[in-house]
């Protein structure tokens, strides 16, 4: 069968959302040109630097792959994190990803929990456990992540950082806000986010209208070789975020497209109650100076090591 829009070459992908066969190249063209869209809706073809977030995953090489051929790959910088997960973050995938990102003319800078926090997240998760907190590792995870990728934002002067979050993880997210009732953070969610602070550098999310199916076939397509196995955090102990992703997959099997026509919906109700909406500047951490949610003492971040009793209170 022959793809739908050029009507040339062999389709390889049925997109079932738009219900087209498309061949490669019609598909890779077709997912540039959306990240290209809502690039330029964030504004980012504009930016003097970018920081992009980058794993090694499927994602963030999709993200480093597509951007570079919308922003000039000099105004780009690559930030890499290792957690610090025994038998998941492996030097040899850092050294690939590193030599990827200079053939796009990349430069890659990178950290890791241990350096930046004084922990790895084996180490969090460990100590938390022994105390008998039920914190799961993404909790940990993620918030750190956020802190280091922000705090590097600042330090190379971007004017955007940039995250490989895809169409699934952005309605993950709000669903999950939705369920927990936390009508803040849903509010921080979209293509147009309000800045809380001068400490946070914009965020913004070029692949959220891409679906994480096609962000694999993408990387398929390309050849890229990518981190495929799963965090064992997650296999080992299923957060929310998990069973809500396969609430969605099914909910998406059912009506194709349902996951776009969520977050297109979600945007726009958002924007409008953001206008009417003055959330005010977020106040700072007593302990780390980053900012925090109204009504804290101590960041999210601090507040975990605290009661996981790897740091105390009163450090100065």
């Amino acid at each position: 069968m022959m793809c739908d829009l050029c009507g040339v070459r062999e389709a390889e992908i049925y997109q079932a959302h738009s219900r087209k066969r498309l061949c490669k190249e019609c598909f890779l063209n077709d997912i540039l040109a959306r990240v290209e869209k809502e690039a330029k809706k964030q504004n980012l073809l504009n930016a003097n630097k970018i920081l992009i977030a980058v794993s090694g995953g499927k994602d963030s090489l999709v993200l480093a792959d597509t951007l570079s051929k919308i922003v000039n790959p000099n105004r780009i910088v690559a930030f890499n994190i290792v957690e610090g997960i025994k038998g998941y973050n492996r030097e040899d995938q850092v050294r690939e990803l590193s030599n990827y990102l200079k053939e796009l003319g990349i430069d890659l800078i990178s950290t890791s929990f241990e350096k930046s926090v004084g922990y790895t997240l084996d180490q969090m998760v460990k100590s938390s456990s022994q105390r008998g907190l039920n914190v799961a590792a993404c909790t940990f995870c993620g918030g750190f992540r956020r802190k280091l990728i922000n705090g590097a934002g600042r330090e190379v002067n971007a004017d955007f950082v940039s995250t490989g979050h895809n169409l699934d993880d952005e309605v993950q997210t709000i669903i999950i806000n939705l369920l927990r009732g936390d009508v803040k953070k849903l509010l921080r969610i979209g293509d147009s986010q309000p800045k809380l602070s001068e400490k946070f550098v914009m965020r913004v999310k070029p692949l959220r209208k891409v679906y994480e199916w096609e962000t694999t076939m993408y990387a398929y397509f390309k050849g890229f070789h990518f981190q495929e196995v799963e965090c064992p955090y997650i296999s080992a102990k299923p957060t929310m975020r998990a069973k809500v992703r396969d609430l969605l997959y099914a909910l998406e099997e059912r009506s194709p497209g349902a996951l776009l026509q969520i977050l297109e919906n979600f945007d726009s109700l958002a924007e409008s109650i953001r206008k009417g909406t003055k959330l005010g500047s977020l106040p700072s951490c007593k302990l780390c100076g980053e900012p925090t949610s109204f009504g804290r003492e101590y960041c999210k971040n601090c507040e975990l090591l605290i009661s996981s009793g790897l740091i105390f209170a009163d450090r100065t």
